[in-house]
């Protein structure tokens, strides 16, 4: 509100000696405290706001407040006798809405991009006359949105680059927490400047009444003719459009005071969603570099059990192939010792035939040995003639050569025997 325009106003009041304004300026309000932990941005939440709405410092009864989400009604409530209306919404999702207050004859009033904050109160004075007077509410909640999923898709290639970001978006936010300190600052000083203003404006005001009272005065010591009434009807009737035009005038300025202070809540609230977003948004961003690093330990793990599974699996295989080849040797040199035993055994047995073959001739040779003896004795004593003798001895020689040849026929079987048996 400009200092030099209220003063104006109220001194056109005097000089028309008009009913007093009354000027209603609420200069701060209490903020709720928001009584749920919002740690997470995500989390569906049930949210309650309070909208108080008058005109001209009065409450207004009757006024239709809306929250609005994407063109769509999502709850309404009207004002009552102290110009006061709750509304809550259940399953709030922390999206950008928009705020309407509205009743017939006077101009609709729209917030737009704000924030829901439980506990919140806002404050808002009515305008006559049609059309809408619409406040925007700026809010990052898209770029942090996307901020956060870029980050989250790059958690794992590019870390170092995600840090950098961190500290430019650190940076960022404490220009912009500075840039909202002075923003504080100077509103206070414009509110200061408005208080001293009022209390100007209200020194004037008891100076009109004061005056008013006078010319009241004046006004009964001065005859009753048609001219004067006429006089007074004209007076009255410029005064009613002055003061029709004042509180126009005035009901517009409080409007936009109250628009302002709204604006500054709304922001607030924005900015405080925002930084809890930021948090969810980190808190995310950690849990998933947790579980991308659990799952790296847990793949790097899984490798690790399944290279020591095929290196047992390997060796197990090999051992398997060891002990296989061992039966089969074991096999082998069982059915070779089998075989050895049978061709041991049928060695044996053959052996022993020319033994006994052998031991046959050895016998026959003793007995043709015996007959040699018996001629040699007949002979060295002369008991037989020489034709005899040599008859004998050709028979001895005969039995002898058959002998040897039989021998040799034996030495021959086991020749042959040894080397089909291998045996030296």
């Amino acid at each position: 509100m400009k200092i030099m325009k209220i003063k104006k106003l109220l001194t056109l009041a005097l000089i028309l000696v008009g009913i007093p304004a009354v000027v209603s300026a609420k200069t701060s309000f209490k903020e709720a405290t928001l009584t749920n932990d919002a740690t997470s941005i995500n989390l569906a939440s049930s949210v309650t706001i309070s909208v108080e709405v008058t005109y001209l410092g009065k409450p207004m009864e009757g006024v239709m407040v809306s929250i609005l989400s994407d063109g769509k009604t999502l709850v309404q409530g009207t004002t009552g006798g102290n110009g006061k209306a709750d509304v809550s919404v259940d399953n709030y999702d922390n999206k950008s809405i928009t705020l309407s207050i509205k009743k017939e004859g006077y101009k609709t009033q729209l917030m737009t991009g704000m924030r829901l904050k439980n506990g919140s109160k806002y404050e808002f004075s009515m305008v006559k006359g049609s059309g809408t007077i619409t406040t925007e509410i700026g809010s990052d909640s898209g770029k942090i949105e996307e901020k956060s999923a870029k980050n989250l898709e790059k958690i794992e290639s590019d870390r170092q680059k995600d840090l950098e970001k961190a500290e430019k978006s650190l940076e960022k936010a404490e220009k912009k927490e500075q840039d909202a300190k002075n923003s504080s600052e100077k509103s206070e000083q414009e509110i200061r400047e408005a208080e001293e203003a009022r209390k100007e404006a209200e020194a004037i005001r008891k100076e009109a009444e004061q005056k008013a009272k006078e010319s009241e005065k004046l006004e009964e010591e001065i005859t009753n003719t048609d001219d004067a009434k006429k006089q007074r009807e004209e007076a009255a009737k410029q005064r009613e459009e002055q003061l029709k035009q004042l509180e126009k005038e005035k009901a517009e300025e409080e409007a936009e005071e109250k628009g302002k202070k709204a604006k500054k809540k709304a922001k607030k609230d924005s900015k405080k969603s925002e930084k809890s977003e930021k948090k969810e948004a980190k808190n995310k961003e950690q849990a998933a570099k947790q579980k991308a690093e659990k799952e790296a330990k847990e793949r790097e793990e899984a490798k690790a059990k399944e290279k020591a599974a095929k290196k047992k699996a390997k060796k197990e295989k090999k051992a398997a192939k060891k002990a296989k080849k061992e039966r089969k040797a074991e096999e082998k040199a069982k059915k070779e010792a089998e075989k050895a035993k049978k061709a041991e055994e049928k060695y044996q047995k053959k052996l022993g035939k020319i033994v006994k073959k052998q031991s046959k001739i050895e016998k026959k040779r003793k007995k043709v040995n015996k007959s040699q003896k018996k001629l040699d004795k007949k002979i060295r004593k002369e008991k037989i003639d020489a034709d005899d003798a040599r008859k004998e001895q050709e028979k001895i020689d005969e039995d002898h050569a058959d002998l040897d040849e039989d021998k040799k026929d034996l030495e021959k079987d086991l020749k042959k025997l040894k080397k089909k048996y291998d045996k030296k």
